[in-house]
């Protein structure tokens, strides 16, 4: 899927910029000859394995294991994955990085800014972070909707991951929503990037570090009331982008 001359220059630089190891745990439904009644079909399962196997072939600091969803359920509850395709990113610190859906598009190039960031044994953050993440008592979810043409999307699931980097109070997650037309229906997302905390607060648009911790603190000091309840507390907002279908491979330079 990764053309070779692209493969040679992601290799290139895993040499260079992974500290440590990365486990990734890929969560996947394998196809069936027959139909079963309630089951439905994983379209891009294969796509996300094979795109997957390539990436951890070109460096041997990426340890890719391959579970079968429905054979598998332990491992996805500790992992908390619910959803297939999913994909958990861990690396020395720990702490997971979660992507369900295929990181195609514009989120391909943030994926492998994630398993980079993932490998680091430290992160650092500025100090206005450091001292608001300090302030965090109790966990946060942060669960970021995208889609792979999205222009804002990367930008806020990277301080997502970020932070779930940074504290061990903080899980992150993004959703190639496109993927998952229930959930959006459930949830009402008609554009993205929207952002949800705890399952209390929905951001639409663009948000920083800074406008995410915000949302965090509001949740978890009862500010937000009510499930759901929409809250304009970002920061560098963007108009949202319309959801659109599934593009090509962008790689990172």
């Amino acid at each position: 899927m990764i053309p070779l001359r692209e493969q040679e220059y992601l290799r290139e630089r895993f040499a260079q910029e992974l500290e440590g190891k990365v486990k990734i745990d890929y969560f996947t439904q394998r196809p069936l000859s027959l139909y079963l009644p309630g089951r439905e079909e994983c379209a891009n399962c294969e796509d996300t394995r094979k795109m997957l196997e390539e990436i951890a072939s070109l460096s041997d600091k990426i340890v890719l294991t391959v579970h079968e969803f429905a054979e598998a359920p332990d491992a996805a509850k500790k992992l908390k994955v619910d959803k297939i395709p999913g994909i958990v990113l861990r690396g020395p610190m720990n702490r997971p990085l979660r992507f369900f859906g295929i990181p195609g598009g514009n989120e391909f190039p943030n994926f492998i800014e994630a398993i980079a960031a993932a490998a680091k044994t430290k992160l650092e953050v500025g100090d206005e972070t450091a001292k608001q993440l300090k302030k965090l008592k109790d966990n946060v979810s942060i669960t970021v909707y995208v889609t792979p043409t999205c222009p804002y999307c990367p930008g806020v699931v990277r301080a997502a991951y970020r932070l779930a980097l940074a504290s061990v109070h903080v899980d992150a997650a993004a959703v190639e929503i496109s993927e998952f037309p229930r959930l959006a229906q459930q949830l009402g997302i008609r554009a993205v990037p929207v952002t949800v905390i705890n399952d209390r607060a929905m951001l639409a648009g663009a948000v920083d570090e800074a406008g995410l911790l915000q949302a965090a603190r509001k949740v978890l000091e009862g500010e937000v009331g009510q499930p759901m309840e929409r809250t304009g507390a970002t920061s560098d907002a963007a108009p949202p982008a319309a959801p659109a279908p599934a593009s090509g491979l962008i790689l990172p330079r």
